[in-house]
């Protein structure tokens, strides 16, 4: 059962993480500020986005199985705290890369609403 909530978690993050970067807004300013990797086509950048919420789809479960966690809320707490990683790693991309704040405010917000979904998700499996 707990796979089918990984399955589940993966799919409906990636989706989420989709309809934020397609607000006009949010696309705008993404589509201004970054530079894609060049020589990447768009189907593998999309598998590698599915795989990265794969990976931390898996992450969740395992911590929620060491600790004996059990529930959404359990799953969506454990997302929120885990939202702690990317947000130090893109204040380091600020401080020490020059990324635009309102670059790494919207990937800070599309992973935080990755991981309390990924979390919610597997832990209502778990």
């Amino acid at each position: 059962m707990a796979l089918l909530g990984v399955a589940l978690a993966t799919v409906v993050s990636f989706i989420a993480s989709a309809v934020l970067y397609a607000i006009p807004p949010v696309s705008r300013l993404i589509g201004a500020r970054s530079t894609p990797r060049p020589g990447i086509p768009v189907v593998v950048q999309m598998l590698l986005v599915v795989l990265r919420s794969l990976v931390m789809s898996l992450l969740v479960l395992g911590l929620m199985v060491a600790g004996g966690w059990h529930g959404a809320a359990a799953g969506a707490v454990l997302g929120l705290a885990l939202a702690s990683l990317p947000a130090v790693l893109l204040l380091g991309s600020v401080v020490h890369e020059n990324t635009p704040i309102p670059v790494a405010l919207v990937h800070f917000t599309d992973w935080l609403l990755k991981l309390v979904i990924i979390g919610a998700l597997v832990g209502a499996f778990t």
